[in-house]
C-alpha cells in the first residue's frame, strides 16, 4: 500500500512542483485580480468534475480491488463505468457552456463568463481521465496516475503560461482566459497518455467480457451513489466560497476590482501553498481504499489496523511540520514566491497562510479519515460529518466575511476542516476502537520544537530567501530528529516505508541504546 503511495506522491510532489512553477509566474503576470477571476472559475469547474465523475472512479477502485482480490475480470466494470462518466461529462460540458452568463453574474464579476465558455469542454475529458485512473488504481497500478498528473501540470505550465504572456497585451481578461485554454490542452494530453497505457495494458490481460450484468452493475451504482456525495461536498463547499467571499466583501465597501484581489490572494497564492503537503496525503488517501478494501473482503482485521494506524500516523507526522513551518515563515515565504505583490498584498496574503496553515493538518487527516470510512462501506457517516461541517463554514463565512473581511472567511475554512475532522475522527472510533491519542500529542510537542528552531532561524537570518532556506534545512532536521528521539517510529514500522534503507541509519544513529541492547542480547 505504502509503496503505491510513495509512486502517486512523488508524482504528486513533482506535479506541484510544476503547479508551483506554473502558479508563481501566472501570478505575477495577472497580478491579483487577473488570478481572482482565473480562480473564481476554478470552484465552479471542479463542481461539475464531481457531478460528472458521480464517485464511479473510487467506486471502480474499490470494485476493482475486491474483485482482483476473488480472482475474478474487471474490465467490464471499466467498459460500463467510462460509457457513463462520457455522457455525464458531455450534458455537464452543455450546462456550463449555456449557463455561463448567469454564473458570472452570480459570482459578482460578469467578465469570467468567457473563462467558462473556454472550461465548459474540458469536462468531457477530466471525467474520462478519472475512470481510467479508477481502474489502474483498483489494479494497484500507481504509476498512469503518477505521470497523467506531471503530464497536466507540464502542459498546463507550457501553454497556459504562454498563451496568458501572448495575450496579456489585450488585458488581464484576456490573459487569463489564455491560462483557461491551456488547462484545456492539459487534459487533452493527460487523456490520451492514459488511454495509449490502458491500450497496451489490456493486450497483456486478454480478452474479457465487457458487459456488465444487472446485478453487477447495481452493485458499482449503488456504491457510487454516496461516494459521489462525498466528493460533491467539499467542491460545493468551494463554490459557496466563490458566490460569498467577492459578494461579502464587496458588501464590506471593497469595490469589485479589489474584492477579486482579495479572493485571488486566498484562493490562489495561499491555498496553492496549503494544497502542496496535502497533496502528498491525499496520494495515501487515493491508495488506502483499495488497499483496505482488499483486507475487509478478505475480513482480515490486522491488515485493516495496521494500515489505518500507519495512514493516520503519516498524515500528522507529514502535515504537522508543514503547518508550523508555514505558520512561522509566512512573512518571509511570500515575498519570495509572489515578488510581483504589493507589499499591502504580500502582508494579507501572509497574514492569510499563518490562519490557513492549521487546514494542512486537519484537511490532511480529515481525507485520510474519509478513505478508511469509504473503504470500510461506512460513506454515509461521512456524508453526515462533512455536511455539518459545510453548513457551519457558510454561517460564519457570511457572517466574519462580512465583518472582518477575507481574515474571516479562511477562518470559517479552518472551522470546517476542525469540525470535519472531529466527525470523522469519533466515527472511525467507534467503528475500530484506534487509539492514537499519544502519538498525535508527541507528535505536536515535536513540531513546536521544530517550530522554535525556525524562529531562531528567522530571527537571525535577516534575507527572505536565505531564512526560508535555512528554515526547512533545519526545521527539517529538528524535527527528524526529535521524531525518532520520541519513538514516533518504531523499528517495525521503517520496513513499511519508502526510503527505507535512509530511515534505518537515521533511527540507529538517533536511538543508538536501542542497537546496543538488541546486540548485547545476541
Amino acid at each position: 500500500m505504502l509503496s503505491g503511495a510513495a509512486v502517486l506522491a512523488v508524482g504528486s510532489v513533482v506535479a506541484k512542483l510544476l503547479g508551483a512553477l506554473y502558479r508563481v509566474p501566472l501570478t505575477n503576470i495577472l497580478g491579483a485580480e487577473g488570478m481572482g477571476m482565473y480562480q473564481l472559475v476554478f470552484p465552479v469547474f471542479a463542481l461539475f468534475i464531481v457531478l460528472g465523475t458521480a464517485g464511479i472512479p473510487t467506486a471502480l477502485s474499490r470494485i476493482v480491488a475486491e474483485k482482483n482480490a476473488l480472482g475474478e475480470p474487471t474490465k467490464k466494470y471499466l467498459t460500463s463505468a467510462m460509457l457513463v462518466l462520457t455522457a455525464l461529462g458531455a450534458a455537464l460540458g452543455i450546462i456550463v457552456f449555456g449557463l455561463s452568463g448567469y454564473i458570472a453574474r452570480w459570482q459578482g464579476n460578469e467578465q469570467t463568463r468567457y473563462g467558462y465558455m473556454i472550461i465548459a469542454p474540458t469536462i468531457i475529458f477530466v471525467s474520462a481521465i478519472a475512470g481510467f485512473r479508477g481502474w489502474f488504481q483498483g489494479e494497484m497500478y500507481m504509476l498512469p496516475t503518477a505521470i497523467s498528473n506531471m503530464i497536466e501540470q507540464a502542459v498546463k505550465l507550457a501553454v497556459g503560461i504562454g498563451l496568458s504572456v501572448a495575450l496579456k497585451p489585450r488585458g488581464v481578461t484576456a490573459a487569463a482566459m489564455g491560462a483557461l485554454l491551456g488547462v484545456t490542452a492539459s487534459e487533452v494530453c493527460a487523456l490520451v497518455y492514459l488511454l495509449i497505457t490502458y491500450l497496451v495494458r489490456g493486450r497483456k490481460s486478454g480478452a474479457q467480457r465487457v458487459k456488465l450484468s444487472g446485478s453487477e452493475a447495481r452493485e458499482m451504482f449503488s456504491i457510487a451513489f454516496p461516494i459521489a456525495i462525498v466528493a460533491l461536498l467539499m467542491p460545493l463547499s468551494n463554490f459557496f466560497d466563490s458566490l460569498i467571499i467577492v459578494n461579502m466583501l464587496k458588501l464590506s465597501g471593497l469595490s469589485y476590482t479589489d474584492a477579486t484581489a482579495q479572493y485571488g490572494l486566498l484562493s490562489g497564492p495561499v491555498n496553492s501553498l496549503i494544497n502542496m503537503p496535502v497533496v502528498i496525503i491525499m496520494s495515501l488517501a487515493v491508495v488506502v481504499v483499495p488497499a483496505v478494501s482488499v483486507s475487509r473482503v478478505k475480513r482480515d482485521i490486522g491488515g485493516v489496523m495496521l494500515k489505518s494506524r500507519l495512514s493516520i500516523k503519516l498524515a500528522y507526522l507529514i502535515g504537522i511540520p508543514c503547518a508550523l513551518y508555514f505558520a512561522v515563515f509566512a512573512p518571509r515565504l511570500m515575498p519570495v514566491i509572489y515578488p510581483s505583490l504589493s507589499p499591502a498584498q504580500l502582508r494579507i496574503a501572509a497574514d492569510l497562510l499563518r490562519i490557513a496553515s492549521f487546514n494542512v493538518v486537519f484537511l490532511s487527516a480529515m481525507q485520510i479519515y474519509v478513505s478508511l470510512l469509504q473503504a470500510l462501506d461506512r460513506t454515509k457517516s461521512v456524508i453526515v460529518c462533512l455536511s455539518a461541517a459545510i453548513v457551519l463554514k457558510v454561517m460564519l463565512s457570511l457572517v466574519l466575511t462580512r465583518f472582518v473581511g477575507v481574515y474571516g472567511s479562511m477562518a470559517a475554512s479552518v472551522a470546517m476542516a476542525a469540525a470535519a475532522l472531529i466527525g470523522t475522527n469519533v466515527t472511525y472510533y467507534k467503528i475500530c476502537g484506534l487509539h492514537l491519542e499519544k502519538n498525535i500529542f508527541l507528535n505536536a510537542l515535536c513540531g513546536v520544537i521544530m517550530a522554535l528552531c525556525g524562529m531562531m532561524v528567522s530571527a537571525l537570518v535577516s534575507s527572505h530567501i536565505a531564512a526560508t532556506l535555512a528554515g526547512i534545512a533545519v526545521c527539517a532536521a529538528a524535527y527528524v530528529w526529535t521524531v525518532f528521539l520520541f519513538g514516533l517510529i518504531s523499528r517495525e514500522e521503517i520496513e513499511y516505508l519508502p526510503m527505507r534503507k535512509l530511515l534505518r541509519g537515521l533511527h540507529r544513529v538517533i536511538r543508538f541504546w536501542e542497537y546496543g541492547e538488541a546486540e548485547k542480547h545476541v
